[in-house]
């Protein structure tokens, strides 16, 4: 039986059932290229090309997976997250100095908060931006169940174990929206 010289080639551009090429992505390309030229703090043509190349020998050295569900970010849903966490972290950041200046008593909790969608993209902006706020801290996450364990300080400040629960729920809500993935659970 023959052997065919081209058929190494076509198995290796994803033709007649072998591996599948590498694709890039021109969303992350440009991303990973910007952070390239933030790198170095100024433009020249030979740092801009230098930092495509990086880009795309990065994608191809390590691919990530695809993700499941294609993000389209929202403009406004995106900038009322925005402008809602920044709130939340001054209300709760001055909040907590005024409990320390005035040594007031204090109840902090453990909560759990389930939340509806079973992407791991949202569950892990919703622990971030969660951390981020001071006075709250994930202790736990369980993936499978799609619940984070908070460590809450002054409960009685939230408004209870619903309260806070409830506003994790509308986080991820608006996690969701800004993700352009308001219908998905």
């Amino acid at each position: 039986m023959a052997v065919n010289p081209l058929s190494n080639r076509f198995a290796a551009t994803g033709l007649r059932g072998g591996p599948k090429p590498k694709r890039l992505s021109r969303g992350l390309t440009v991303w990973l290229t910007a952070l390239w030229m933030l790198m170095f703090a100024s433009f020249t043509w030979l740092s801009f090309l230098s930092g495509v190349l990086v880009a795309v020998a990065v994608q191809l050295i390590f691919p990530l997976p695809r993700a499941r569900n294609r993000v389209k970010p929202q403009l406004f849903a995106t900038v009322w997250l925005a402008v809602r966490f920044v709130a939340d972290m001054v209300r709760a950041a001055v909040h907590i100095a005024i409990v320390v200046a005035t040594g007031r008593k204090f109840r902090c909790s453990i909560v759990r908060v389930d939340l509806n969608s079973r992407e791991e993209i949202v569950l892990a902006i919703v622990a971030a931006m969660t951390n981020l706020v001071p006075g709250t801290i994930v202790v736990s996450i369980d993936r499978a169940h799609s619940r984070m364990y908070l460590h809450v300080f002054d409960l009685a400040w939230h408004g209870g174990v619903d309260a806070v629960r409830q506003a994790g729920i509308e986080q991820e809500q608006r996690v969701l929206k800004a993700l352009g993935w308001e219908g998905q659970p």
